[in-house]
């Protein structure tokens, strides 16, 4: 059914690509809003890359790979959008806040501690960053991740688990300070 409704999509049939995104809609936009730190941005990106999605869907080459696929074309359009933000002098995660409790200070320290691993995230290369992103907090498989780095398995393993030591390196200076 799914290869049918790429099939479809493929020919310009806009209800099968509807369809086919919309398992994925919100994946995509939680791959955007990791990279642009806010709801607004979020939204844009994800749209933009929707109609990327839709208008290179001939080049994907099978429904299996298509989360993946489509994963690769967020990120990218993602980083697209924050390279234009960083010519504004812009943040690149949104600020998330502890929930409110009787005790200030505990508020306070979670969220500190927030924006530490959001600098550190952010302090990390755009390939490390796009590894954690992916594979920590949205729980892409190590397939999927290969699938969406173009990167064989056995490298996307070995840069993961390096992209994790840069990240702990990066936690470690920011809790020093």
């Amino acid at each position: 059914m799914s290869e049918i409704l790429l099939a479809r999509a493929r020919k310009g049939d806009k209800d099968a690509f509807g369809q086919l995104i919309y398992p994925y809609e919100r994946l995509i936009y939680n791959i955007a809003c990791k990279y642009m730190g806010n709801a607004e941005d979020a939204k844009d990106t994800a749209q933009e890359a929707m109609l990327k999605i839709y208008l290179n869907i001939k080049s994907c080459r099978s429904y299996a790979t298509f989360k993946a696929w489509s994963a690769k074309i967020t990120v990218n359009a993602s980083l697209d959008a924050l390279r234009k933000r960083a010519r504004k002098s812009a943040e690149t995660l949104e600020e998330h806040q502890a929930p409110e409790t009787d005790e200030p200070e505990h508020t306070a320290i979670i969220n500190e501690d927030v924006r530490n691993l959001k600098d550190a995230i952010n302090a990390l290369g755009e390939d490390q960053r796009t590894l954690i992103i992916l594979r920590d907090l949205e729980g892409f498989s190590y397939a999927e991740l290969a699938e969406t780095t173009g990167a064989a398995l056995g490298t996307v393993k070995s840069r993961l688990s390096r992209a994790r030591l840069a990240l702990r390196e990066q936690i470690d200076k920011s809790w020093r300070l």
